[in-house]
């Protein structure tokens, strides 16, 4: 077997334009950087409560009486001659006691919703203790005096619970992105439980180094994390983390992600190895390609590829493409790899995509018209991507010279996509047959 570089395919590999399209993405990241997965099942990292108790109000310590009574607070303050008032200021629905430091039996009421200040009437002329209490706050309390026949005042400063929450991941950097969230129901096919950002509340994020991170500054209540690893730091293959926490709870947490990166030859023996595009089968022993669409390996140990080679055996039917992606996350991202041919909107090239959100953006052409012969249609050809880190070499082999021809490199500079699976895909209207379909971590050994 020897390997063909013609002068008209060396000129092309120097002149090979690779557009970068790094800014786009990063611009598209920018504006979800803000966003944690909504309707998502979240792993419970900390029990704890999921949120202010239910129990009934919190109501503040006495020191100087065994009992209280409950009173109407108001908003008037009536002039007695032998007794006197008390104004007590703090946030609303806060629960206000105040008991004679004498002892004997202390006054309760609740700062009414819509304000901010309780009135008590009728008190008897002394010392007494003040306090306040409100779910997520610290108590508060203060001594006053009251004089008969005059209005006192006092104000408690209610200082709101916070809690620093410290993550310990098993990666040494990456990202964690958290809000409050709210349950929402059930997932029915799994019987999770489903949460959703709390509507008008703002998404944090703080990055993770050294394998640590904290979150600052937290109020009671249940909170969404979203943790992934930083991929541009080379930690591939970790899978993405939607978790949640409770305070009060645990304040010193371990995240563990899973790593998923395939391992495992794929080679296909049946469609049902397939996740397929419904226009598309069998012909004789061969997938039919028939049409738009993209097919990935349904089996989950197939769909982690890092560094890999792909070793595959297609037919142009029509002559317009034969297509392949990479590291495909779903069928709509993924790196798009086309060899055209006679048919197509550019005939005889190599271009490379990056695929979001089903929108390509294109990285590379190479123009590949030196192999016509080995591209003509109703011709099987074998095709071999090898690809590591963030570039993919391209060759086909002539199945009537057995001649390996290199057609060129598609690198990524923004690397998009560190893992995923590796299958086939039909940007045009194409129509190919596709026998042998290999897929190696790494390399392949044939034979």
């Amino acid at each position: 077997m020897r390997i063909l570089l013609t002068p008209k395919f060396a000129a092309t590999l120097l002149l090979s334009i690779i557009t970068g399209i790094a800014g786009l993405i990063t611009t598209a990241a920018t504006a979800q950087a803000q966003d944690i997965v909504g309707g998502a099942a979240r792993t419970n990292l900390s029990g704890g409560s999921s949120g202010p108790s239910t129990s009934g109000p919190k109501r503040p310590r006495t020191q100087y009486v065994t009992n209280t009574r409950t009173v109407v607070v108001n908003r008037n303050v009536p002039v007695t001659p032998n007794k006197g008032s008390l104004v007590v200021s703090a946030e609303p629905r806060a629960t206000i006691v105040v008991e004679p430091v004498r002892g004997g039996t202390g006054d309760e009421g609740e700062v009414p919703a819509d304000r901010r200040t309780a009135t008590f009437n009728d008190l008897l002329p002394g010392r007494y203790r003040v306090a306040a209490a409100l779910e997520g706050y610290e108590e508060a309390s203060s001594e006053v005096t009251v004089v008969k026949g005059k209005a006192s005042d006092v104000t408690l400063n209610l200082v709101p619970i916070t809690y620093n929450v410290q993550i310990n991941a098993n990666i040494s950097t990456g990202e964690i992105r958290y809000a409050p969230v709210i349950a929402r129901g059930t997932d029915p096919s799994t019987g999770q439980t489903l949460y959703d950002k709390i509507p008008g509340s703002d998404t944090r994020i703080v990055n993770i180094v050294g394998s640590r991170a904290t979150l600052n500054g937290l109020r009671p209540g249940m909170y969404g994390l979203d943790v992934r690893a930083d991929e541009r730091a080379g930690l591939v293959g970790y899978q993405f983390l939607t978790a949640v926490i409770n305070l009060p709870g645990k304040t010193n947490i371990d995240v563990n992600l899973e790593r998923l990166v395939s391992t495992k030859m794929f080679s296909w023996t049946s469609i049902a190895d397939w996740d397929v595009p419904g226009n598309w089968g069998l012909a004789a022993r061969n997938l039919a390609v028939k049409g738009r669409g993209v097919a990935l390996p349904n089996n989950d140990d197939y769909r982690h590829y890092a560094d890999f080679q792909l070793i595959s055996d297609v037919k142009m039917v029509n002559g317009v493409a034969a297509s392949f992606v990479a590291r495909a996350q779903n069928a709509n991202d993924y790196y798009l790899i086309q060899l055209t041919g006679p048919s197509a909107d550019e005939p005889y090239v190599l271009r490379g995509f990056v695929v979001r959100g089903g929108n390509p953006q294109r990285l590379t052409t190479i123009p590949i018209d030196a192999f016509t012969q080995t591209l003509r249609a109703n011709q099987f050809f074998t095709v071999t991507m090898k690809m590591t880190d963030n570039s993919i070499r391209v060759s086909i082999t002539d199945s009537q010279t057995g001649d390996v021809l290199p057609l060129g490199i598609i690198t990524d500079p923004a690397r998009n996509f560190r893992t995923g699976a590796v299958g086939i895909g039909a940007r045009d209207n194409e129509q190919n047959e596709i026998g042998r379909f290999m897929v190696c971590a790494n390399e392949c050994k044939e034979g």
